[in-house]
């Protein structure tokens, strides 16, 4: 077996194919391709030979590094080994596409490489002419992201990332760090290289503003890299807000600022609870605010729209007022009760419960009292902050409580009997005057806080007793009380005897008139037919003097 020179052989090959014709035997193959490492790289091919318009059916194609070392061969044995089971032929050999790809790409992948075809009936070929250089590189380029210099918040918008690749059968993969409808491409380039397109379209919000858009490539072999592009989103203004310099105290001004988040920036304007336009500006001053302080709203207005903070109310420091006892409805007399002290103030306030002598009884909103009496004394409240203080005042606790008739009720007899019952009660009792088998209605009825008089006067008979029931929601309440008649019966025997002296009296006076008449009548007929004198005559008992007797009378008035 003689072996040849390598330089010889490939001498006698370049003859071959110059041999054959330069226009017929050629390839189109780059000078440089670029491959990264740990991924695969491809070097586009494509062959010519001269046909003669006949078919040719068994095509042998050869990869050589530029020492003639095979790596790429059908028959994988002749490979060396460094690039065995790591070299594919893409390409379709009938096609006259000699492609070649190599997996998995090392540092010392790095040199130059040249094709060889052999054509079964026809003849060999190595295109010496057209060898490419490989070189590999540690880290792929950056992808390029593209995007519109400002987007619309809640509208579509699109974004492009490109990255290069030397490797068209494992392409890297392209990630978004937004959600979005995903569209790629991949188109070839010069040297070997090919460029993806992914397109993103997406619905940019205003938490998107100022921050990254980021585009991720991965390529096989572990290798990441990525790009980004600030996104600049215009939206209306939100989170509309308004604040004030810390609370302020009552009757003192205050600087009002409102604030938003929006792009572009936005213009303000001040409103009252009305709808009344206060001020223009991002700030407002209100003088003497009060716990009454009406809310104000601010607005804030740009391009893309507007939006409100709401009514707000002013955060104004003042002391209790208002100060409120209260308690759990009316409480049965040796029962507890809970009372509660409230009232209005800012800051909240802190609260003690006082007795009617001073004395501090308990701390806090709310006091228990237990086996309270309609004796418990009166309780005030005094709530206090950094303003200042205030009280409610002594408060009574409703006592719901059983009728008590007191000592003081009795019955009196004159001209009519009177009898009074002295009531205490809570609620007001209802009083039933009972005799021996009848029920008086009252005559009267007095209030006066939880003492009620019932009065009744009239004529009863002559009862011994009378009895006053007393009730209401809590119980009843019986007293007897004794009626004298002592009196009754004197002013009756007056009475009586006064009656009889009238009678007599009057009796009497009729008597003497009448006989009085019957005198002047017998005189008057007497002297009828006498003397012209006498025509006139009368007589009276005034005319009689003191003492003398109507006929001594007669006679001196007939002697004359």
């Amino acid at each position: 077996m003689v072996v040849f020179p390598s330089s010889l052989f490939a001498f006698v090959l370049c003859l071959r194919a110059s041999s054959a014709g330069v226009d017929s035997w050629n390839a189109e193959i780059p000078n440089s391709v670029v491959g990264l490492s740990g991924s695969c790289v491809v070097i586009p091919c494509k062959f010519n030979y001269p046909s003669d318009r006949k078919s040719y059916y068994q095509f042998t194609g050869i990869w050589y590094t530029d020492k003639y070392d095979i790596i790429y061969h059908k028959e994988t044995n002749k490979i060396i080994s460094k690039f065995r089971g790591r070299t594919t032929l893409l390409g379709d050999l009938h096609q006259k596409d000699c492609t070649l790809k190599i997996n998995s790409l090392h540092h010392s992948d790095g040199g130059t490489y040249m094709f060889r075809i052999e054509i079964k009936d026809l003849d060999k070929a190595t295109f010496l002419k057209n060898k490419v250089s490989i070189s590999v590189k540690d880290l792929p380029e950056q992808p390029t992201i593209s995007v519109k210099e400002e987007v619309m918040s809640q509208r579509k918008a699109t974004a492009t990332c490109i990255v290069s690749h030397s490797c068209s059968s494992d392409p890297p993969r392209l990630t978004w760090s937004h959600e979005g409808t995903l569209t790629s491409l991949s188109h070839p380039q010069d040297h070997g290289q090919w460029r993806l397109t992914s397109s993103l379209t997406f619905t940019p919000s205003r938490e998107d503003h100022n921050k990254p858009l980021i585009c991720s490539a991965d390529f096989s072999g572990g290798n990441k890299v990525t790009s980004s592009k600030t996104l600049k989103v215009k939206y209306p203004p939100y989170n509309v807000n308004m604040m004030s310099y810390s609370p302020v105290k009552e009757n003192t001004s205050v600087k009002l600022i409102c604030s938003c988040d929006s792009n572009p920036p936005a213009s303000f304007q001040w409103i009252s609870l009305n709808g009344s336009l206060l001020a223009n500006g991002p700030t407002y001053k209100l003088n003497q605010v009060s716990r009454y302080t009406e809310a104000i709203s601010c607005t804030a207005n740009n391009t893309e729209g507007q939006n409100n903070s709401g009514p707000q109310k002013i955060n104004v420091l003042y002391p209790p007022y208002n100060v409120n006892v209260k308690s759990n409805s009316p409480v049965k007399e040796n029962t507890s009760v809970e009372l509660i002290c409230t009232c209005d103030s800012n800051p909240p306030a802190k609260f003690q419960w006082i007795s009617l002598n001073g004395s501090l009884l308990a701390n806090g909103p709310t006091y228990k009292l237990n086996h309270v009496s309609r004796y418990t004394e009166a309780i005030s409240c005094t709530a206090s902050n950094t303003e200042g203080r205030n009280s409610s005042g002594p408060q009574k606790i409703n006592v719901l409580y059983p009728p008590e008739i007191k000592n003081e009720s009795s019955c009196k007899s004159g001209p009519l009997t009177v009898c009074v019952c002295i009531v205490d009660s809570n609620p007001p009792s209802e009083v039933k005057w009972l005799g021996l088998s009848t029920t008086f209605p009252s005559s009267s009825i007095e209030q006066n806080g939880f003492l009620s008089t019932f009065t009744l006067q009239g004529w009863l008979g002559f009862p011994d007793a009378i009895n006053c029931s007393a009730s209401n929601s809590e119980g009843n309440s019986v007293i007897t009380m004794q009626v004298p008649h002592r009196g009754m019966i004197i002013y009756i025997v007056v009475a009586t005897a006064a009656v009889l002296v009238t009678l007599v009296v009057i009796s009497v006076c009729v008597a003497k008139r009448h006989r009085k008449e019957e005198k002047i009548n017998d005189i008057y007929t007497y002297n009828k037919d006498d003397s012209n004198d006498y025509e006139n005559w009368e007589c009276d008992d005034k005319d009689l003097p003191r003492g003398q007797h109507e006929d001594e009378a007669v006679y001196a008035n007939t002697s004359k």
